[in-house]
């Protein structure tokens, strides 16, 4: 008998699948284009993809997070409860990332101005964020699951706070499969979200109008966490939170498309130079 069900464990499985195999997938299909003389569609793309992974890993695993955590909690319940506060929290997390955005376009991507420069940075920075926040708490979740249904619990659990134990034990067992694959659902809205602020900030660098994309962008962030910040807070279920992330994230996706007008090459082959910085 599995005290940790299999649908469960798949549910589980798919989540880390979404957050590994979307963005590196999304990936794979645009450097692998062919133009019809053979060549690369879109040379180079590694370069946007990375930097895109690059400002994530900068703007929130180096900086904002550990900001968050270890300093914000120190300044006393006044200042810390305002920081941490979901309006607050929603925007700074925009705010953080725009930022990270546009300086590393404006760093590594001088000479890389296509559209397609904009989605591929969008799936490097919203891939490396499935991976770290989502993709890595479900290897943790497979792991524990496999230990609890061979039997190996207890001695896993020892080496543990008791609290936290039975936190992780309680989460494991009784959390529905739906609930695990609403994660996935999630993290692929703000995968799309992430290639919506990317194309924003590089039109504004484009067309130079940085500061007017930026604050575009950070506003689109802010208020896509405040939603469901402020949706989950209200006691709306987490299903229709989720769905309305989806429709936003459709909507997005309409918008990344008709954006290729703002690039007076959207699909030119090559960038000035490949090597350039």
């Amino acid at each position: 008998m599995f005290v940790v069900s299999p649908l469960s464990i798949t549910a589980m499985a798919a989540v880390l699948l979404v957050c590994v195999a979307v963005p590196l997938g999304a990936f794979a299909w645009i450097a692998t284009r062919r133009n019809a003389e053979g060549g690369r569609r879109w040379p180079g793309m590694w370069r946007a993809f990375l930097a895109g992974a690059l400002a994530f890993i900068v703007s929130q695993l180096l900086t904002r997070i550990p900001l968050m955590t270890l300093v914000v909690p120190s300044l006393g319940p006044d200042v810390s409860d305002f920081l941490l506060s979901g309006p607050v929290a929603s925007y700074t997390a925009g705010l953080f990332e725009e930022t990270g955005r546009l300086v590393m376009m404006l760093l590594l991507l001088k000479a890389f101005h296509r559209w397609i420069d904009g989605v591929t940075f969008g799936f490097g920075h919203g891939g490396i964020e499935a991976i770290a926040l989502v993709g890595l708490a479900m290897v943790n979740n497979l792991v524990m699951a496999a230990l609890i249904n061979i039997g190996q619990w207890p001695t896993i659990a020892a080496q543990l706070p008791a609290e936290a134990a039975t936190q992780v034990f309680d989460a494991l067992t009784t959390t529905a499969p739906s609930a695990f694959l609403l994660a996935g659902a999630e993290r692929l809205s703000a995968i799309s979200l992430h290639v919506a602020c990317s194309v924003i900030v590089l039109a504004g660098v484009v067309h130079g109008r940085k500061l007017i994309a930026w604050l575009v962008a950070v506003a689109l962030h802010g208020s896509f966490n405040l939603l469901a910040v402020l949706g989950l807070s209200a006691g709306w279920p987490a299903l229709l939170v989720e769905f309305l992330l989806a429709v936003i994230a459709v909507a997005l996706w309409f918008g990344i498309m008709a954006a290729r007008r703002w690039f007076s090459q959207p699909d030119a082959a090559n960038p000035p130079s490949l090597v350039a910085t």
